[in-house]
Parts: C-alpha cells; structure tokens; sequence
C-alpha cells in the first residue's frame, strides 16, 4: 500500500471545517502586518484585528480580508488548489497560520495520486 494512503486522510468535511480557524487567525497576523502609517490606520486594524469579523462571501481587492473571502468561497466549493493560489498572495506571517490546513490539503491531494497510480496499474 502507498505510503499517501495510510493513517487517516482528510475528508472534504474536515478541511471545510478546518478552514475557517486558521483564516481568522490569519486574517488577524495580516492586518498587524498591514497596519498603515498613521494612528488612525493602526486603529482601525487593531479594532478589526480584535473582533476577528471577516468577509464570507468573496470579495474583489488585493486585501487580506479579500484574499481569504475568495479563498474560503473556493473551500465551500472544495476547489482547494483554488484556495491555496488565494493563500499565496498573504503576507508570510499569514500564510504560516494556516500551515496545518495547507498539510491537510497536501496529504488528501497525496492520496487522491496514489489512488490514481493505483487505478492505472490496474489497468
């Protein structure tokens, strides 16, 4: 048996739950990092950095909040290499927060090849 395809896999399920923790954890690293100049900027990302409110539906804009209401869209759709193209686009301290939904995604797309090679070689 390929080594992708032992221990427990994720299911769809679990990385559509596993989605949302690490996007308000990144949401809120991105908008310290990208806090403005002035005091009223650093204010107002720290007011949102404390509700930890972030958009659900996708957005347009280059922001963090934007950039993972796209990437939590393409997730309700288990489009998940639509996510992570979204994901790239984060500051890194960002992207690092949702690292263990990142090694989800990894290791189902690991199972789903082997389960292709094992489908071919069948054959």
């Amino acid at each position: 048996m390929p080594e992708a395809l032992k221990g427990d896999l994720p299911s769809i399920a679990a990385l559509k739950a596993a989605f949302p923790e690490g996007a308000r954890k990144a949401l809120t690293t991105a908008r310290k990092a990208t806090a403005g100049e002035t005091m009223t900027d650093r204010l107002g990302s720290f007011l949102l950095a404390q509700t930890g409110a972030r958009s659900l539906t996708a957005k347009d804009g280059t922001g963090p909040d934007a950039v993972l209401s796209r990437a939590q869209t393409a997730v309700d759709a288990a489009q998940f290499d639509a996510a992570l193209t979204e994901i790239a686009a984060l500051p890194e301290a960002a992207q690092a927060d949702l690292q263990p939904w990142k090694d989800m995604v990894a290791k189902r797309a690991s199972a789903q090849a082997a389960i292709a090679d094992l489908t071919q070689s069948v054959q």
